[in-house]
């Protein structure tokens, strides 16, 4: 929702003529093209770009990646990358953004331009690359900006992510170390200690830790927030644990805790390096403390045609008092919630008074949701819910279709809401909370707070108000008959055919199609043939549980009741094409998988011709619609899809966890950006799914 739909957005081909503008660097290279996603800005950033610096632009691309924002960041970046195609600080910037965004290759081959290296083709993987004496004989590594060098090599730091490749390690390291013999900075010289210890180099490891230790002034007097951290992991390679802790203590105290994405970055290093096999001490997890995020939910004012109270607005003042009380105490700074009148515009305006940032996820279309979830309280609740919309962090919708009288859809954006906290705290390095104001006398329905707490997993973080404590309940006991306490369907638009509504339900679905299917020559039909065979063969093996599999041609439509089931399902089936088309030299090109992954709401209904159980709707068009703008050989997935995954995953680990099992993630994800999608079917938010 929001500020402007993507839809009326327009679209600009990613292959627009660069225009040739402001150098620096490297200005004997030619301008760099790259084909990224189709985007386009609106008119004030668009002016923005045309008015501002190469450098002012930089940051702002830099700061965009550091807070998680990658969409912006990736059309900023794209934009004035056109603009400046021979500015090397945008060149890097925009490199980041492709990597971060899952284009490796295309974030490689602006590199290495960048570097004036031509890249070779490795033997053993069939990449194009470059060696470590390339890299030393580039004349960048003396005359480039030593900021840029540094930038360059955390591009192959973390492109070593992706390609597991030691040689990413080893440039790296060479380019900071390159960096940190240019300018004597403590960031720079730690990352090119912690890549030597990566490497194997322990001796040039410490030797560097010593370096940085004696570029201030001892324990850090005088030091910013970043440079106490990097006097800290200094400390931790030599070994001094306790000293790294008044390091990392000292930091604490003099940074900025709302500026919370520096220490989210110190978090994360000590993850990496855990991950990696140093031994970081759990204590310095517990001094850089990361905020809060709550995931809400919660009962909306009574409605007129109640005949029993479960949240009256006498209350509302009590609830408001609790809910700021609570959010205090846990240091909540980062919310998630929908906007009914009642207990979720309470919260959100809560979390804004004391300077959080709130994200509201609305179920439906938003005038069915006005209707049915805020107008009944009056104007004032009107009132209220426009202003938390328009000083929200961000609005977007679980799906934007029509109610249609389906409670099920509140559900479906419950686990939207979840997924999309898990994934916000995957990031800042911690779990969501949930908070609560439910009727501890009323049963469980679909898409209620009860239904939420039913599936919160991990009861430590659980935050409950009982409304049943604050209202005139006379001691009673009883369950409230949830018949007298549900809203009269007296005047919404859809009524008329809510009785003709077939079943709606909450499913995840796979669409895949072969690339290059349609070219294929009739010489090559008795190849395929076989192909197919094998690859019918190798699917029956996946052992996947799906509720429905379909095929035609070169095509695949798999439906599952989870987006656990259709992940590990399409994976593997792309890990087959991949392989079996290798088999198959005579084809005239790899043949290679298309597969898209979605979740939503669908009908569920016999098909009249073939009299099966079949699912129909706008959210299986959407999958289908994702399927043909895929990137060969890759696996895209909505943002609703990967949502849900995060919230299944999230609910899966703890339940190993409270059987005292070890949890081992499966799945990768990195966000490619919004993209338009097949046949005018508008726009989708999209990311990579890979196995991690």
């Amino acid at each position: 929702m929001a500020k402007e739909t993507e839809n009326e957005k327009k679209n600009v081909s990613s292959k627009d003529e660069a225009s040739n503008s402001k150098s620096s660097g490297n200005k004997e290279s030619a301008p760099i093209e790259v084909s990224t996603i189709d985007e386009e800005l609106d008119d004030d950033e668009v002016g923005q770009i045309s008015n501002s610096s190469c450098d002012k632009i930089e940051n702002e691309i830099t700061t965009l990646i550091a807070t998680g924002h990658m969409f912006k960041a990736h059309l900023i970046a794209k934009k004035a990358f056109q603009k400046y195609p021979n500015d090397v600080g945008l060149a890097q910037a925009y490199a980041l953004v492709l990597l971060k965004t899952g284009a490796l290759e295309e974030s490689r081959e602006l590199v290495y331009k960048i570097l004036c290296i031509i890249p070779q083709k490795d033997e053993a993987t069939d990449a194009m690359t470059i060696t470590i004496d390339d890299l030393l004989t580039s004349k960048f590594l003396t005359e480039g900006r030593s900021d840029i060098i540094a930038n360059i090599g955390h591009i192959f730091k973390e492109s070593w992510k992706y390609s597991h490749s030691c040689r990413d390690l080893e440039i790296s390291r060479e380019l900071y170390l390159a960096s940190f013999r240019k300018e004597k900075k403590t960031r720079t010289g730690m990352h090119a200690a912690w890549l030597s210890w990566l490497t194997g180099d322990d001796p040039q490891a410490k030797q560097l830790a010593a370096e940085v230790l004696k570029l201030l002034p001892p324990f850090g007097l005088e030091a910013s927030f970043s440079e106490l951290i990097d006097l800290a992991e200094a400390q931790l390679l030599l070994g001094r644990e306790d000293d790294a802790c008044k390091l990392y203590d000292e930091a604490m105290k003099q940074g900025d805790k709302e500026n919370y994405i520096s220490i989210v970055t110190a978090r994360q290093q000590l993850y990496f390096l855990r991950e990696a096999g140093f031994k970081v001490p759990h204590q310095t997890l517990e001094i850089l403390i990361p905020p809060t995020i709550v995931v809400f939910t919660g009962y909306s004012i009574d409605h007129p045609s109640f005949q029993v109270p479960l949240f009256p607005q006498e209350i509302e003042e009590d609830v408001k008092r609790i809910i700021t009380e609570k959010l205090r105490s846990i240091n909540a700074k980062i919310g998630y919630s929908s906007a009914s009148c009642g207990a979720d515009i309470i919260f959100i305006e809560a979390l804004q008074s004391l300077g959080g940032e709130i994200n509201i996820i609305l179920p439906f279309a938003i005038s069915d949701f006005i209707e049915t979830n805020v107008r009944h309280a009056g104007p004032r609740w009107e009132k209220r819910f426009e202003r938390v919309l328009a000083n929200a962090h961000s609005v977007s919708f679980a799906c934007e279709d029509r109610y249609l009288g389906h409670d099920m859809l509140y559900r479906f954006s419950n686990h939207v809401m979840h997924g999309g906290a898990v994934m916000r705290g995957k990031f800042l390095t911690t779990e969501p909370h949930l908070m609560a104001v439910w009727h501890s006398r009323t049963d469980s329905i679909p898409g209620g707070p009860a239904d939420f707490i039913d599936r919160w997993t991990n009861i430590s973080t659980l935050h409950l108000v009982d409304l049943d404590e604050l209202g005139e309940n006379d001691g009673n006991v009883d369950k409230i008959d949830l018949s007298l306490v549900q809203p009269q369907r007296f005047s919404l638009t859809f009524d008329p055919f809510i009785s003709k509504s077939p079943d709606r339900v909450i499913k995840s679905m796979m669409f895949s199609d072969l690339s290059g299917y349609s070219k294929l020559q009739d010489e090559h039909i008795p190849s395929f043939l076989d192909f197919l065979e094998k690859l019918n063969g190798a699917i029956e093996k996946i052992g996947v549980s799906l509720e429905s599999l379909n095929t035609w041609g070169d095509a695949v439509f798999a439906v599952a009741s989870s987006a656990l089931k259709i992940a590990d399902f399409g994976l593997r089936y792309c890990d087959i094409i991949e392989n079996l088309g290798k088999k198959y030299p005579e084809f005239p090109f790899p043949i290679k998988a298309r597969i898209s992954l979605h979740s939503g709401p669908v009908f569920l209904a016999q098909d009249p011709f073939i009299k099966k159980i079949n699912f129909y709707g706008g959210h299986i068009n959407r999958a289908a619609r994702l399927e043909p703008v895929t990137a060969v050989g890759q696996v895209y997935a909505t943002q609703q899809f990967v949502a849900l995954l995060y919230g299944e995953t999230n609910d899966e680990h703890n339940e190993f966890t409270q059987k005292g099992l070890k949890y081992y993630e499966r799945y990768s994800t990195e966000y490619v950006g919004t993209i338009s999608l097949a046949k005018s079917f508008g726009q989708q938010e999209v990311y990579h799914l890979r196995w991690k």
